[in-house]
């Protein structure tokens, strides 16, 4: 079967090298001029299932996370605790990317860079291929990986995210000023940062200072400044020299796509806003994916199926079904709980965090972008450390009902494929998730 990627991001490369591997004919185009240029040399966190039994090696210079300390709108600082051995890994994403790419290329995947992908071939209702320039190039299966904006989803139903869905974040390493004082918490992530719908963060990583600002919907230059100036003088470390980065990058923070495939087609990774909703990171769930997507297919193989067949919505559903099963219902959830946090006030907020109702492993899962379950026990200890916030209590135990209900409905997809039940149930979840 001819296959197209359009993007190569890390479940694009991730699926190359799994889907040429099974033989089928895979090209994959990506805009950036080579694959250095891609992305800078910075780390990004990511856990570590992305490595456990993936063949996956841990790229070098990957280092354990130390732990957050969460900064409250009031000021307030909650710390996380967490083992070495559990946290996650800051991993450099450059030699991640040339790890997956060196896979994709050995196992018979051919890479082409300098290409600007501008629009899907459609006939009929179904995905032929695509456009690049003047150059159109046809296949079975277009596999998207360009990102939460792309432009090959109109005209198939595919999902598109709303403007509060988009994280804007501005992002930069800056030269560590050797002159200030040992920072007391090294990573600081700061929620409602000056009251607004976003986070920053400032992480002491050896020389450098790891810089981010993020809000949702948008990023003004006044606000970009005005936030930069507050880390600076609260994180004197920060010094002036951009060492990499700078720039402002969108990203998905919302649940997957209730509708990722259609006919000759297939989303992953932002395309498909496969990113937990709390953080905005997507390596490990790309990686998943792109596996679920390489079973899909070897599972139709074994069916029979002809290359129509195997790419067709009906069958490319069972990736779907399988990836909200395994990790998109509990992105639901989370999703749910970060719409409900950004509605809060800040002095709810602040209580909140400050408190003792949310404990530490509470914590730990919140800073890894998982759901909250609480035991009827655990409740009632809740109740009893809170009795004084007793209406902001009631709220918080509200949000966790709904959270598990968004996560209850979203793996609930229908396991076969038909435009009226898919579409009852993406509506259910829309509605649950959103507060409509």
């Amino acid at each position: 079967m001819k296959i197209i990627i359009a993007g190569a991001g890390i479940g694009g490369l991730r699926f190359a090298a799994k889907a040429a591997a099974s033989g089928h004919d895979v090209e994959v185009y990506e805009r950036s001029a080579n694959l250095s240029s891609m992305r800078f040399d910075w780390h990004d966190d990511v856990c570590r299932e992305a490595f456990s039994g993936t063949g996956i090696e841990v790229p070098k210079g990957s280092f354990p996370k130390k732990n957050w300390s969460f900064v409250a709108p009031d000021g307030r600082i909650r710390r996380m605790y967490e083992s070495e051995s559990e946290a996650d890994l800051s991993v450099r994403r450059d030699l991640l990317n040339e790890e997956l790419a060196t896979a994709a290329v050995n196992s018979g995947a051919k890479l082409h860079f300098g290409y600007e992908i501008e629009a899907a071939i459609v006939e009929n209702g179904r995905v032929r291929g695509v456009v690049a320039g003047t150059k159109k190039m046809y296949a079975d299966l277009v596999v998207d990986s360009t990102g939460a904006e792309s432009c090959l989803k109109k005209g198939i139903g595919i999902d598109t995210p709303e403007k509060d869905e988009i994280f804007f974040a501005y992002r930069a390493f800056y030269e560590k000023n050797g002159t200030a004082p040992a920072a007391e918490h090294t990573n600081k992530v700061y929620l409602k940062h000056l009251g607004e719908n976003g986070i920053s963060w400032a992480i002491q990583d050896g020389y450098s200072v790891d810089v981010l600002i993020g809000r949702l919907g948008g990023l003004e230059r006044a606000t970009l400044e005005n936030a930069l100036s507050a880390l600076k003088a609260d994180n004197p470390t920060i010094g002036n020299r951009i060492l990499v980065g700078g720039g402002i990058y969108e990203i998905p923070v919302r649940y997957p796509a209730c509708k990722m495939v259609a006919d000759g087609y297939a989303a992953i990774g932002d395309a498909a806003f496969m990113t937990i909703p709390m953080l905005g990171s997507g390596i490990a769930t790309s990686i998943a994916a792109a596996d679920m997507l390489g079973d899909c297919l070897n599972a139709a193989a074994k069916k029979g199926l002809d290359a129509e067949a195997t790419a067709s919505a009906k069958n490319l559903w069972n990736y779907e079904v399988a990836f909200f099963t395994r990790i998109g219902a509990a992105h639901a959830g989370v999703d749910l709980m970060k719409r409900s946090v950004l509605k809060m006030s800040d002095e709810d907020l602040s209580w909140m965090l400050a408190s003792k109702v949310l404990t530490n492993d509470d914590i730990c899962l919140l800073a890894k972008g998982r759901p909250i379950y609480v035991s009827p026990i655990s409740a009632l200890r809740k109740v009893a450390v809170g009795i004084k916030k007793l209406p902001t209590l009631l709220k918080v135990n509200a949000m966790l009902m709904r959270s598990h209900r968004a996560i209850r409905i979203a793996a609930a997809i229908p396991r076969t494929y038909a435009e009226d039940k898919t579409e009852k149930w993406s509506e259910k979840l829309r509605k649950i998730v959103s507060g409509g």
